[in-house]
């Protein structure tokens, strides 16, 4: 059976970040968030909006946690945003700790999340970024989260920054030929 999923066009990182912001209002403590996508799909950019969203102050730089792996912010729950793009397999996840670390406290935040998906519990919400033309289409899976009934309410503050959400099932991530 295919998963149900839930897109949308963002316009540009403007509408990106505000849509981790909207996000950022509706997770709670031991959220799970798998992105997905290409180089420069907007992941980062998604989890600055995030960050913003759940109190992490403008003066605080949310970068890519590429080369450090984790990334900790302070919010109104603590953000652990993670990379795996450099890590060569899920043995190498598993001796850094993530199992303990992902979906415990706080929110997590995991890039590249589709490198490995047997890491993640089964409460992960998965959010694919694609690049389409000078656009970015978002398709997220929300599993068994209570996202699943809160995600089609969700809009954009700034006009015309995104289309109205459609549902459709969707092969998850990883299993799409690339």
């Amino acid at each position: 059976m295919t998963p149900s999923a839930w897109t949308t066009t963002l316009s540009d990182d403007q509408a990106t970040r505000a849509l981790g912001a909207q996000v950022a209002q509706v997770v709670g403590e031991g959220e799970v968030l798998g992105l997905c996508g290409p180089l420069a799909a907007g992941k980062t950019t998604f989890c600055q909006g995030l960050a913003r969203g759940l109190g992490v102050p403008e003066e605080v730089a949310v970068r890519s946690p590429t080369f450090t792996l984790c990334n900790e912010y302070s919010g109104r729950l603590p953000i652990f945003h993670l990379d795996l793009y450099r890590l060569g397999s899920e043995d190498e996840a598993e001796v850094l700790g993530f199992r303990e670390r992902v979906g415990t406290v706080g929110v997590s935040v995991v890039e590249w999340a589709d490198l490995f998906p047997d890491l993640f519990p089964l409460h992960t919400v998965w959010i694919q970024l694609e690049h389409l033309g000078a656009r970015r289409q978002v398709t997220i899976w929300p599993g068994n989260s209570h996202l699943a009934a809160i995600l089609p309410t969700l809009s954009l503050p700034n006009p015309g920054g995104h289309e109205p959400w459609t549902e459709q099932s969707r092969p998850m991530p990883w299993e799409c030929s690339p």
